[in-house]
């Protein structure tokens, strides 16, 4: 059975829940290519619609390799949801070693009547990205 783990964060009534997985099928241990995957559940516990402008992550591995990833919503688009909704999706990570972590913010904007409402950041709970023989 698959290492499994739920971490999660709330910012402002946004909650977000993330669970990650070593994926061993699509790693490479002999190639230092080893690949997560994680996913995530953004859930409105405010009164009001939020829009999921823009995503922000901080990617490092037990070696010190560290990266960004900035960019436009999430998987390609820029959810709406609504109060007491969630928005689920899936993604991957792939590290040099097989140990690291991810954090990171969503920038979200809540949804007025008219026009643009105001933005603010939402936490991504750091969470780890390790294969199972880590745990020992």
């Amino acid at each position: 059975m698959p290492h499994l783990r739920i971490y999660r964060a709330t910012t402002d009534g946004i909650r977000v829940h993330v669970r990650s997985r070593y994926e061993a099928e699509f790693s490479r241990p002999e190639e230092r290519r080893f690949i997560f995957s994680y996913r995530i559940i953004i859930e409105n516990r405010s009164h009001r619609g939020i829009k999921v402008m823009k995503r922000e992550w901080s990617i490092v591995d037990a070696m010190g390799h560290r990266r960004k990833v900035v960019g436009n919503g999430v998987v390609g688009v820029q959810p709406e949801i609504l109060p007491g909704g969630i928005f689920e999706y899936d993604s991957a990570c792939d590290l040099r070693c097989e140990l690291g972590q991810m954090r990171g913010t969503y920038t979200v904007q809540h949804h007025r009547s008219r026009g643009e409402g105001d933005t603010f950041k939402v936490i991504i709970p750091s969470f780890c990205l390790e294969a199972p023989w880590t745990l020992s």
